[in-house]
């Protein structure tokens, strides 16, 4: 997420859009399933390359903090990462916020947004795009939330190189971290960082993302 001089990226950024997927069973409620949300970034054919360019893939899960009786229970049981995010920011037992946190938060809204994943594909990697996409889309679905939640870590695919060492991955949380920290995420608790959703940290943070990105262009 860290630009790096002297590349440019496939395509104008400005022409990549951004897909949500929303899936859920008819028959589930806030207690039988995560309400997640996929967002696939990519460029269509038509924006003046010859193919279609898969940009990256996010994955949001919308937490109701008054219709989910156990929060970390459900969570626990679908993602391990998830699990650990939730076991921070909501109590165990009872399933509520945790008061830290609650005090922490303007008063102000009924959900939790947890950035539960975000991956760009090689070739969009380095610059800084993947935080403007992800606060893009944190912004789109924020209506009613009071806050959004991350916990960085380098996620790992196929031929990517692993950390050598312990150092090193906590070299590239830091890295992660001051890059989540340009959309106005504060570290909380165990890993844990947190925007509030109804200041205007992530409206400004997005408007200052955006004019960085305007100075990307792609070949053609």
């Amino acid at each position: 997420m860290i630009d790096q001089p002297g590349r440019v990226p496939p395509d104008d950024p400005r022409n990549i859009t951004l897909t949500y997927r929303h899936d859920q069973s008819w028959r589930s409620g806030a207690d039988q399933e995560p309400d997640s949300w996929h967002v696939s970034a990519g460029v269509s054919g038509d924006s003046g390359t010859d193919a279609e360019s898969h940009v990256g893939d996010m994955t949001i899960v919308v937490v109701d903090l008054y219709q989910t009786r156990d929060p970390f229970g459900l969570l626990d049981g679908e993602d391990a990462d998830l699990g650990a995010a939730a076991g921070t920011i909501f109590h165990a037992r009872t399933g509520e916020l945790d008061p830290d946190l609650d005090d922490l938060l303007e008063p102000i809204g009924d959900r939790i947004l947890i950035l539960n994943s975000v991956r760009l594909t090689p070739e969009w990697r380095g610059f800084g795009l993947g935080v403007l996409l992800a606060g893009t889309a944190i912004k789109k679905l924020s209506g009613g939330a009071r806050a959004a939640v991350c916990s960085p870590a380098p996620i790992s695919e196929p031929g990517d190189e692993e950390p050598d060492s312990a150092a090193e991955r906590e070299q590239a949380i830091a890295a992660l971290s001051r890059a989540w920290a340009q959309l106005g995420f504060e570290h909380f608790r165990d890993g844990v960082h947190v925007l509030d959703l109804s200041l205007v940290t992530l409206d400004e943070s997005l408007r200052r993302l955006r004019t960085r990105a305007e100075q990307h262009r792609g070949p053609g």
